[in-house]
């Protein structure tokens, strides 16, 4: 879990993501949509068929009342010139015992049998109608079985074997159709989004004010713990905020992001944890450490690590606590990362914090004049500190330190959190 963001950032999201929900449901619905129509286009092609079938009704009573079984039904020159300017491109009337009796085919007919491959279509049965069918050149093509009936529904005086060609008109309806069904259901979805985005803003709202409240808690108790933990560390309160200010101003000339310096900010306030866990006689003793000592106290990265990885608003923080104490050539603990392998925030950690160590006052020592210090950091470029790093620091460092080294107390702390509020409130 990151440090929350600024509210515009956090509303951002909120919008993005509702959006994606509806994108995603919107082609689910399109999707959906453009399924069941294609389903059912095989029944509205062949009530379009059934429709103009009825014209052949009297060319089956002619046969039924006029000719023997298997005999050819002769049709008049204007029964002709009607079928002519129906879409039957193939037609073949049969009586209910499959007998044929009728037959007319345009000139091509036959290539459009060829594009069906050999799907055809059957008689099934209780005299229900079948077909399948293809598009092509702008039209929709039907092969179809349809049964003809007479004055009763359950009157099938035979069947019409057909391919049928839609006009240009009922495709055209066909495809508007398909797009309205699509349009109608991308607008309900998103119809829907809108409606729900004043009620989402509401719960939304509260629950930024309730997490604005949880986060001025939990920057105040990063804060007093961080100045605890530099008091009891190295003697002075006031150390860990100088390190927040100077730390925040070089991320900020590295144009880090957000994100980086709100890690950066938890780390510098938790980097020392793991020094709770000392004696404090051990962390002021003046002189060297022995060996013994040295170990107890680098084990508190360690420790400090083992404490914080397990809180999830804490994580961001790792990257500082537990490799603050690398160098640049590699010759730091505890996993002797060298160069760029020693994460970001890390690396301007060590410099920040070792030239408010060398010009600040600490029990043991007095603080190093300004340009003592910046000649010492110099001196450790390249195996201690990041040279890139450094050098815009140096060059930053006296303007700043000029600044911040003015001021103690309640004005550093208002100097503190005044840059901590620009990253890390809501």
């Amino acid at each position: 879990m990151k440090f929350p963001a600024l509210k515009k950032e956090i509303h951002a999201l909120l919008i993005k993501r509702l959006a994606g929900v509806c994108l995603l449901t919107m082609l689910l619905v399109v999707s959906a949509t453009c399924y069941f129509e294609y389903r059912r286009l095989e029944q509205v092609l062949i009530h379009y068929a059934a429709k103009e079938a009825a014209l052949f009704v009297p060319l089956f009573l002619e046969q039924h009342n006029n000719h023997s079984a298997g005999e050819k039904v002769a049709a008049t020159p204007e029964f002709y010139d009607s079928i002519a300017h129906t879409s039957f491109i193939d037609v073949r009337l049969s009586s209910p015992d499959g007998t044929v009796f009728f037959e007319k085919s345009r000139a091509n007919a036959e290539l459009v049998e060829q594009r069906f491959e050999g799907r055809s279509a059957h008689l099934v049965p209780g005299g229900e109608p079948t077909g399948s069918w293809l598009f092509a050149d702008k039209r929709i093509y039907l092969k179809t079985v349809l049964p003809v009936r007479g004055l009763q529904d359950d009157d099938i005086l035979g069947h019409l074997q057909a391919l049928y060609r839609s006009s240009l008109e009922d495709t055209r309806a066909i495809g508007w159709r398909f797009l309205w069904s699509c349009l109608i259901g991308a607008g309900a979805v998103m119809l829907c989004g809108l409606l729900m985005y004043p009620g989402l803003i509401f719960f939304h709202n509260r629950l930024l004010r309730s997490s604005s409240d949880l986060n001025l808690a939990n920057n105040f108790l990063l804060t007093r713990l961080g100045t605890a933990l530099a008091k009891s560390d190295v003697g002075v309160a006031d150390h860990s905020q100088r390190v927040l200010i100077y730390g925040i101003r070089l991320a900020e000339r590295h144009k880090l992001s957000r994100d980086k310096i709100r890690s950066f900010v938890q780390g510098v306030l938790l980097h020392d944890i793991g020094m709770l866990d000392i004696d404090a006689s051990l962390l002021l003793k003046q002189g060297p450490l022995d060996k013994k000592e040295l170990s107890l106290v680098q084990d508190h990265v360690k420790n400090g690590v083992a404490q914080i990885k397990r809180y999830r608003w804490l994580k961001d923080g790792l990257n500082v606590v537990r490799y603050h104490h690398e160098k640049y050539d590699g010759s730091g603990y505890p996993a002797g990362l060298s160069h760029d392998k020693i994460p970001l925030e890390a690396r301007i950690f060590a410099i920040v914090d070792a030239f408010d160590a060398i010009t600040s006052q600490r029990p043991y020592r007095q603080p190093q004049e300004l340009e003592r210090a910046l000649a010492l950091l110099e001196q450790d470029s390249g195996s201690h500190f990041d040279p890139v790093l450094l050098a815009p620091f140096i060059e930053m460092a006296p303007q700043l330190h000029g600044i911040v080294s003015k001021l103690a107390g309640k004005a550093l702390e208002k100097e503190a959190r005044g840059v901590l509020n620009k990253y890390m409130k809501l």
